[in-house]
Protein backbone atom coordinates (compact mmCIF):
# COMPACT_ATOMS: atom_id res chain seq x y z
CA UNK A 1 0.00 0.00 0.00
CA UNK A 2 2.70 2.25 0.94
CA UNK A 3 4.66 1.53 -2.28
CA UNK A 4 1.12 2.63 -4.41
CA UNK A 5 0.94 5.70 -2.44
CA UNK A 6 4.30 6.79 -3.15
CA UNK A 7 3.94 5.73 -6.61
CA UNK A 8 0.99 7.82 -6.69
CA UNK A 9 2.61 10.76 -5.14
CA UNK A 10 5.34 10.39 -7.79
CA UNK A 11 3.05 10.25 -10.40
CA UNK A 12 1.04 13.13 -9.61
CA UNK A 13 4.07 15.51 -9.37
CA UNK A 14 5.82 14.37 -12.56
CA UNK A 15 2.05 15.29 -14.60
CA UNK A 16 2.38 18.32 -12.64
CA UNK A 17 5.75 18.98 -13.59
CA UNK A 18 4.90 18.86 -17.86
CA UNK A 19 2.15 20.64 -17.05
CA UNK A 20 4.09 23.44 -15.60
CA UNK A 21 7.16 23.44 -18.12
CA UNK A 22 4.99 22.17 -20.76
CA UNK A 23 2.39 24.93 -21.07
CA UNK A 24 2.76 27.77 -23.89
CA UNK A 25 2.74 31.09 -22.64
CA UNK A 26 1.67 33.18 -25.58
CA UNK A 27 1.68 36.51 -26.29
CA UNK A 28 -0.18 38.58 -28.60
CA UNK A 29 0.39 41.77 -30.07
CA UNK A 30 -2.21 45.21 -29.50
CA UNK A 31 -3.06 45.50 -33.08
CA UNK A 32 -4.18 49.24 -33.32
CA UNK A 33 -4.78 48.95 -29.72
CA UNK A 34 -7.76 46.56 -30.70
CA UNK A 35 -6.14 42.99 -29.04
CA UNK A 36 -8.44 40.85 -27.43
CA UNK A 37 -11.58 42.40 -30.22
CA UNK A 38 -9.45 41.13 -33.15
CA UNK A 39 -10.28 38.16 -35.82
CA UNK A 40 -6.77 36.99 -35.20
CA UNK A 41 -6.92 36.63 -31.47
CA UNK A 42 -10.51 35.15 -31.43
CA UNK A 43 -9.24 32.36 -33.97
CA UNK A 44 -5.37 31.89 -31.65
CA UNK A 45 -7.69 31.39 -28.61
CA UNK A 46 -9.65 28.61 -30.65
CA UNK A 47 -7.12 26.98 -32.04
CA UNK A 48 -4.95 26.44 -28.77
CA UNK A 49 -8.34 25.11 -27.21
CA UNK A 50 -8.46 22.52 -29.73
CA UNK A 51 -4.44 22.15 -29.81
CA UNK A 52 -5.04 19.58 -26.66
CA UNK A 53 -2.23 21.57 -25.51
CA UNK A 54 -2.03 23.69 -21.59
CA UNK A 55 -1.50 27.19 -22.79
CA UNK A 56 -1.62 31.12 -21.30
CA UNK A 57 -2.61 33.77 -23.63
CA UNK A 58 -2.35 37.04 -23.41
CA UNK A 59 -2.38 40.32 -25.16
CA UNK A 60 0.69 42.79 -25.41
CA UNK A 61 0.36 46.35 -23.69
CA UNK A 62 2.02 47.96 -26.36
CA UNK A 63 0.34 49.38 -30.01
CA UNK A 64 2.24 48.44 -32.59
CA UNK A 65 1.59 48.48 -36.32
CA UNK A 66 2.65 45.98 -38.52
CA UNK A 67 6.97 46.76 -38.86
CA UNK A 68 6.79 46.99 -35.06
CA UNK A 69 4.72 43.56 -34.51
CA UNK A 70 7.90 41.86 -36.81
CA UNK A 71 10.43 43.24 -34.92
CA UNK A 72 8.82 42.42 -31.52
CA UNK A 73 8.67 38.67 -33.11
CA UNK A 74 12.29 38.26 -34.20
CA UNK A 75 12.91 39.79 -30.42
CA UNK A 76 10.71 37.60 -28.88
CA UNK A 77 8.65 40.05 -26.65
CA UNK A 78 5.64 38.69 -28.38
CA UNK A 79 5.02 34.92 -29.42
CA UNK A 80 2.92 35.32 -32.41
CA UNK A 81 0.81 37.56 -35.23
CA UNK A 82 -1.45 36.95 -38.19
CA UNK A 83 -0.98 39.39 -40.96
CA UNK A 84 -0.83 39.02 -45.11
CA UNK A 85 1.84 36.76 -45.92
CA UNK A 86 4.82 37.19 -48.71
CA UNK A 87 7.83 35.02 -49.59
CA UNK A 88 9.97 37.69 -47.22
CA UNK A 89 8.02 36.78 -44.49
CA UNK A 90 7.46 33.20 -44.68
CA UNK A 91 11.43 33.22 -44.84
CA UNK A 92 11.81 35.37 -41.61
CA UNK A 93 9.31 33.59 -39.67
CA UNK A 94 7.67 30.08 -38.84
CA UNK A 95 4.36 30.33 -40.81
CA UNK A 96 0.99 28.10 -40.62
CA UNK A 97 -0.34 27.42 -43.70
CA UNK A 98 -3.66 27.92 -42.88
CA UNK A 99 -5.30 31.38 -44.16
CA UNK A 100 -7.36 32.16 -41.35
CA UNK A 101 -9.35 34.56 -43.49
CA UNK A 102 -10.01 31.67 -45.96
CA UNK A 103 -7.84 34.39 -48.59
CA UNK A 104 -10.73 37.03 -48.13
CA UNK A 105 -7.75 39.57 -47.57
CA UNK A 106 -6.79 38.65 -51.49
CA UNK A 107 -10.67 39.59 -52.48
CA UNK A 108 -10.26 43.75 -51.79
CA UNK A 109 -13.53 45.92 -51.62
CA UNK A 110 -12.73 49.77 -51.28
CA UNK A 111 -13.37 52.77 -49.36
CA UNK A 112 -13.52 55.75 -51.33
CA UNK A 113 -14.52 59.91 -50.63
CA UNK A 114 -18.50 59.72 -51.78
CA UNK A 115 -18.12 61.84 -54.09
CA UNK A 116 -16.18 59.80 -56.43
CA UNK A 117 -18.61 56.50 -56.39
CA UNK A 118 -19.71 57.75 -60.45
CA UNK A 119 -15.61 57.41 -61.12
CA UNK A 120 -15.38 54.26 -59.82
CA UNK A 121 -18.54 52.80 -61.31
CA UNK A 122 -17.25 53.62 -64.93
CA UNK A 123 -14.11 50.97 -64.14
CA UNK A 124 -14.19 47.94 -65.16
CA UNK A 125 -10.42 47.43 -65.88
CA UNK A 126 -7.00 47.16 -64.22
CA UNK A 127 -6.08 50.06 -66.90
CA UNK A 128 -8.62 51.85 -65.90
CA UNK A 129 -7.98 51.17 -62.27
CA UNK A 130 -4.33 52.60 -62.74
CA UNK A 131 -5.33 55.52 -63.19
CA UNK A 132 -6.61 56.10 -59.99
CA UNK A 133 -3.72 56.40 -56.25
CA UNK A 134 -4.20 53.33 -53.61
CA UNK A 135 -3.63 53.38 -49.74
CA UNK A 136 -1.93 50.95 -47.67
CA UNK A 137 -0.30 50.59 -44.42
CA UNK A 138 3.54 50.82 -44.31
CA UNK A 139 4.76 47.54 -44.47
CA UNK A 140 1.46 46.04 -45.98
CA UNK A 141 2.55 42.52 -48.21
CA UNK A 142 -0.46 43.81 -50.20
CA UNK A 143 1.72 47.04 -50.70
CA UNK A 144 4.09 45.24 -53.91
CA UNK A 145 1.06 43.06 -55.25
CA UNK A 146 -0.65 46.37 -56.40
CA UNK A 147 2.41 47.94 -57.56
CA UNK A 148 3.44 44.50 -59.29
CA UNK A 149 0.06 45.05 -61.48
CA UNK A 150 0.89 49.19 -62.09
CA UNK A 151 -0.93 50.32 -59.01
CA UNK A 152 0.09 53.66 -57.57
CA UNK A 153 0.18 53.55 -53.85
CA UNK A 154 0.50 55.72 -50.83
CA UNK A 155 1.57 54.35 -47.35
CA UNK A 156 1.17 55.79 -44.33
CA UNK A 157 2.39 54.19 -40.71
CA UNK A 158 -1.03 53.84 -38.85
CA UNK A 159 -4.22 53.07 -40.54
CA UNK A 160 -6.30 55.91 -38.73
CA UNK A 161 -3.54 58.35 -41.07
CA UNK A 162 -4.92 56.54 -43.80
CA UNK A 163 -8.28 57.37 -43.42
CA UNK A 164 -7.72 60.79 -42.54
CA UNK A 165 -5.67 60.80 -45.72
CA UNK A 166 -8.60 59.54 -47.90
CA UNK A 167 -11.02 62.17 -46.07
CA UNK A 168 -8.65 64.63 -47.14
CA UNK A 169 -8.47 63.00 -50.63
CA UNK A 170 -4.68 62.18 -50.24
CA UNK A 171 -5.39 58.92 -52.26
CA UNK A 172 -8.36 57.73 -54.36
CA UNK A 173 -9.43 54.63 -52.67
CA UNK A 174 -8.44 52.48 -49.64
CA UNK A 175 -8.52 48.85 -50.75
CA UNK A 176 -9.43 46.89 -47.84
CA UNK A 177 -10.66 42.82 -47.79
CA UNK A 178 -13.90 42.05 -48.01
CA UNK A 179 -14.04 39.90 -44.85
CA UNK A 180 -12.73 43.45 -42.79
CA UNK A 181 -13.85 46.88 -44.71
CA UNK A 182 -17.04 47.21 -42.87
CA UNK A 183 -15.80 46.77 -39.66
CA UNK A 184 -13.05 48.83 -39.94
CA UNK A 185 -15.16 51.40 -41.47
CA UNK A 186 -17.32 51.37 -38.74
CA UNK A 187 -14.27 51.55 -36.24
CA UNK A 188 -12.43 54.65 -37.57
CA UNK A 189 -15.72 56.24 -39.75
CA UNK A 190 -14.93 59.25 -36.98
CA UNK A 191 -11.90 60.53 -38.83
CA UNK A 192 -13.70 59.83 -42.57
CA UNK A 193 -17.80 61.48 -42.28
CA UNK A 194 -17.00 61.90 -46.11
CA UNK A 195 -16.11 58.33 -46.75
CA UNK A 196 -18.28 55.54 -47.88
CA UNK A 197 -17.79 51.78 -49.46
CA UNK A 198 -17.54 51.43 -52.99
CA UNK A 199 -20.38 50.13 -54.62
CA UNK A 200 -19.27 47.87 -57.33
CA UNK A 201 -15.86 46.71 -57.60
CA UNK A 202 -13.96 43.94 -56.11
CA UNK A 203 -10.43 43.64 -56.64
CA UNK A 204 -9.06 39.89 -56.31
CA UNK A 205 -5.83 38.54 -56.20
CA UNK A 206 -4.54 34.83 -54.15
CA UNK A 207 -3.61 36.04 -50.85
CA UNK A 208 -3.78 35.07 -46.99
CA UNK A 209 -3.64 36.12 -43.72
CA UNK A 210 -1.56 33.60 -41.46
CA UNK A 211 -0.65 33.09 -38.40
CA UNK A 212 3.53 33.83 -37.72
CA UNK A 213 5.68 32.76 -34.97
CA UNK A 214 9.93 32.98 -33.91
CA UNK A 215 11.98 30.53 -36.47
CA UNK A 216 12.85 28.80 -33.09
CA UNK A 217 8.86 28.42 -31.94
CA UNK A 218 7.92 25.12 -33.58
CA UNK A 219 6.28 23.84 -30.14
CA UNK A 220 3.89 27.18 -30.62
CA UNK A 221 3.75 26.46 -34.82
CA UNK A 222 2.62 22.60 -34.26
CA UNK A 223 0.08 23.73 -31.72
CA UNK A 224 -1.46 26.63 -33.70
CA UNK A 225 -1.38 24.42 -36.83
CA UNK A 226 -2.82 21.38 -35.29
CA UNK A 227 -5.79 23.49 -33.65
CA UNK A 228 -6.88 25.15 -36.85
CA UNK A 229 -7.15 21.76 -38.37
CA UNK A 230 -9.09 20.32 -36.11
CA UNK A 231 -11.33 23.79 -35.49
CA UNK A 232 -11.85 23.41 -38.97
CA UNK A 233 -12.72 19.88 -39.17
CA UNK A 234 -15.53 19.93 -35.85
CA UNK A 235 -17.05 23.55 -37.46
CA UNK A 236 -16.06 25.84 -34.56
CA UNK A 237 -13.70 27.44 -36.97
CA UNK A 238 -16.75 28.13 -39.55
CA UNK A 239 -18.83 28.91 -37.04
CA UNK A 240 -16.68 31.81 -35.56
CA UNK A 241 -15.66 33.27 -38.56
CA UNK A 242 -19.41 33.69 -39.52
CA UNK A 243 -20.43 34.82 -36.49
CA UNK A 244 -17.61 37.47 -35.77
CA UNK A 245 -18.70 40.90 -35.77
CA UNK A 246 -15.45 41.82 -38.15
CA UNK A 247 -16.52 39.36 -40.83
CA UNK A 248 -20.36 39.46 -39.94
CA UNK A 249 -20.84 42.01 -43.19
CA UNK A 250 -19.59 39.65 -45.78
CA UNK A 251 -22.76 37.57 -45.39
CA UNK A 252 -24.81 40.79 -45.51
CA UNK A 253 -23.35 43.70 -46.84
CA UNK A 254 -20.42 42.98 -49.43
CA UNK A 255 -22.75 41.91 -52.12
CA UNK A 256 -19.78 39.63 -53.71
CA UNK A 257 -22.01 38.03 -56.14
CA UNK A 258 -22.50 41.29 -57.63
CA UNK A 259 -19.29 43.08 -57.90
CA UNK A 260 -17.50 43.45 -60.83
CA UNK A 261 -14.20 41.42 -60.26
CA UNK A 262 -10.68 42.70 -61.38
CA UNK A 263 -7.80 39.97 -61.19
CA UNK A 264 -4.76 40.54 -60.57
CA UNK A 265 -1.75 37.95 -60.18
CA UNK A 266 -0.07 37.74 -56.82
CA UNK A 267 3.77 36.49 -58.13
CA UNK A 268 5.15 36.49 -54.79
CA UNK A 269 3.59 33.32 -53.93
CA UNK A 270 5.89 30.60 -52.52
CA UNK A 271 5.04 26.78 -53.44
CA UNK A 272 4.09 26.24 -49.82
CA UNK A 273 1.49 28.63 -50.25
CA UNK A 274 0.18 27.29 -53.02
CA UNK A 275 0.21 23.89 -51.24
CA UNK A 276 -2.47 24.55 -49.05
CA UNK A 277 -5.80 22.85 -49.59
CA UNK A 278 -8.50 24.69 -51.43
CA UNK A 279 -11.06 23.63 -49.18
CA UNK A 280 -9.27 26.32 -46.62
CA UNK A 281 -10.38 29.04 -49.23
CA UNK A 282 -13.04 30.98 -49.49
CA UNK A 283 -15.66 31.11 -52.49
CA UNK A 284 -18.81 32.34 -53.30
CA UNK A 285 -20.55 29.21 -52.49
CA UNK A 286 -20.27 29.55 -49.13
CA UNK A 287 -22.27 32.99 -48.83
CA UNK A 288 -25.84 30.21 -49.82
Amino acid sequence: MKKVFIFSLLFFATASTNNIFGKLNVIYPNVNEAGKQLFGFSVLKLALENSGKSYDLNVSMHRANDLRIRALIKQKKISISDFGTSREFEQEFLPVYFPIDLGLNGWRIFLIHKDRQSLFANIKTIEELRKMGAGQGLGWSDVKILENSGLKVYQAPHINNLFKMLEAKRFDYFPLGANEVNSLFDQYRKYCPNVMVEKDILLIYPFGRLFFVHKNNKALHDAVYTGLQKSFENGSFLSLFKSHKSNSAIFTKANLKTRKQILINNPHMTNKFKKIPKKYFFNLNMLD
